[in-house]
C-alpha cells in the first residue's frame, strides 16, 4: 500500500512552465526570456566571482544587494527582501497573509502560478474575469478579501494598469493586501513604486528574469513597509539566495543605462511586431510586456504549426486564451523569422 500525500496535494494542479527544448535549433519565444546577453559588468563580474567562496555559505540577508536596491527605489534596506526569483516572493507573501480557508482576490486571466499557489496553501481563489481587452473590472467586496494579487503589465495580453488605477483599488480597501507584481514594468510606460510610500497595505515584487537577462540565476525582489517585508524574513530559507545570485545582481543593477538600452529595443521590436501580425489579421493586444497575445481563433492549431517550424510560443488551452498565443518578443532576426512562418500558413 503507498502512502498518500495531503489531500491538498492529491488535488493539486501544479503549474507547467514553458517548454525548454533541450535539443538546439529553435527559435524560443515561449517564455519572456530577454533574447539578449547580460551586461557587459554581469558578464565581467561572473568571471571574476572568486571560487573559494563556493564552500561557504551566502551572506543570508542579502545586504550589498539589499543596499544597492534600497538605493534604486529610495527607499529603507529594511523595505527590501531578495528571494530565489520573483516566485518565491511571491509565495511566502501568499504565505505570510494567507491561511487554509481564506480567500485571495485576483483576475483572469493572470499569471497562472497565482492559483497554485494559493491551491498548495489551501487557500481559495475568488476569480474576476478582465474586460474584452484586458481591462479592469468592478472589484465588489474587494475589502472581505485578506489578499488581492494583480499584475501590471499583466500577462499574457500585457495589459499596463497606470499607477492611479492601481491607486483606487488600494485606498479602497486598505485591510486588504495588494501585491503588485511588476515583472514586466521595465518594458512599461511607468509603475506604482510611490504606492509603497503612501499606503501600508501595497507591496511591489519585480523580477531579474525579463529586463536583466538573468532568468538563469533566479533572482527577484519585493519592496513595502517594513512590517511586510519583516514577516518574509520570518519564512524564507536560511540561505536562499547564493553567492553567485548575489554577485551578479549587484552587477546588474549597477548597470541600468545598458538595460535601459535593451528595454527600448524591445519596445521598438514589440511595436513592429503588433503592426505587422495586425496586417496579417491578427487581434493582438496592446501590450507593454516583452511580449504579446495575438489570436486568430485558433491557438492550438497555430503553436502545433509554428513547432514544427522549429518556433516556440506559448499556447495556454484554457478558455479565454485558447483563441491564440502569447509570443515572446525576441531580436528582430526571430521576428522576422516568425512572420515568415507564418506568411507561409
Amino acid at each position: 500500500m503507498s502512502i498518500k500525500p495531503t489531500k491538498i496535494v492529491q488535488g493539486l494542479k501544479p503549474y507547467v512552465p514553458g517548454e525548454q527544448p533541450q535539443d538546439g535549433g529553435f527559435i524560443k519565444l515561449n517564455t519572456n526570456e530577454n533574447p539578449y546577453q547580460p551586461a557587459p559588468e554581469v558578464i565581467e563580474a561572473f568571471r571574476r566571482a572568486e571560487p573559494e567562496r563556493l564552500r561557504l555559505y551566502p551572506d543570508p540577508l542579502c545586504v550589498e544587494l539589499r543596499t544597492l536596491l534600497a538605493e534604486r527605489h529610495k527607499c529603507s534596506v529594511s523595505q527590501i527582501f531578495v528571494g530565489n526569483g520573483s516566485d518565491e516572493v511571491l509565495r511566502l507573501l501568499f504565505q505570510s497573509y494567507l491561511g487554509a480557508g481564506d480567500t485571495i482576490a485576483m483576475v483572469n486571466p493572470t499569471y497562472s502560478l497565482y492559483p497554485v499557489i494559493a491551491a498548495q496553501l489551501g487557500v481559495r481563489a475568488k476569480i474576476f474575469e478582465l474586460g474584452p481587452d484586458g481591462e479592469m473590472p468592478d472589484f465588489p467586496g474587494l475589502s472581505s478579501f485578506k489578499v488581492f494579487v494583480i499584475a501590471s503589465p499583466n500577462p499574457p495580453y500585457g495589459t499596463f494598469y497606470p499607477e492611479d488605477t492601481l491607486e483606487r483599488l488600494v485606498k479602497s480597501a486598505p485591510s486588504t493586501l495588494f501585491i503588485i507584481d511588476e515583472a514586466y514594468v521595465d518594458f512599461a510606460s511607468g509603475d506604482a513604486t510611490s504606492l509603497i510610500t503612501r499606503y501600508r497595505n501595497a507591496v511591489i515584487c519585480r523580477s531579474y528574469s525579463k529586463a536583466f537577462s538573468l532568468a538563469g540565476v533566479r533572482l527577484g525582489y519585493a519592496f513595502g513597509m517594513e512590517d511586510i517585508i519583516a514577516n518574509l524574513f520570518k519564512l524564507k530559507d536560511s540561505y536562499n539566495v547564493d553567492y553567485l545570485s548575489q554577485t551578479l545582481g549587484c552587477a546588474a543593477v549597477r548597470a541600468r543605462a545598458y538595460y535601459a538600452g535593451l528595454a527600448a529595443r524591445i519596445k521598438e521590436d514589440r511595436a513592429f511586431l503588433t503592426t505587422e501580425l495586425r496586417r496579417l489579421g491578427f487581434k493582438v493586444y496592446d501590450s507593454q510586456g516583452n511580449f504579446i497575445f495575438a489570436e486568430n481563433g485558433d491557438g492550438g492549431t497555430l503553436y502545433e504549426s509554428l513547432k514544427k517550424k522549429m518556433t516556440l510560443v506559448r499556447y495556454f488551452n484554457t478558455p479565454r486564451l485558447r483563441t491564440g498565443v502569447r509570443i515572446t518578443i525576441g531580436t528582430r532576426k526571430e521576428l522576422e523569422a516568425l512572420l515568415k512562418a507564418l506568411q507561409e500558413e
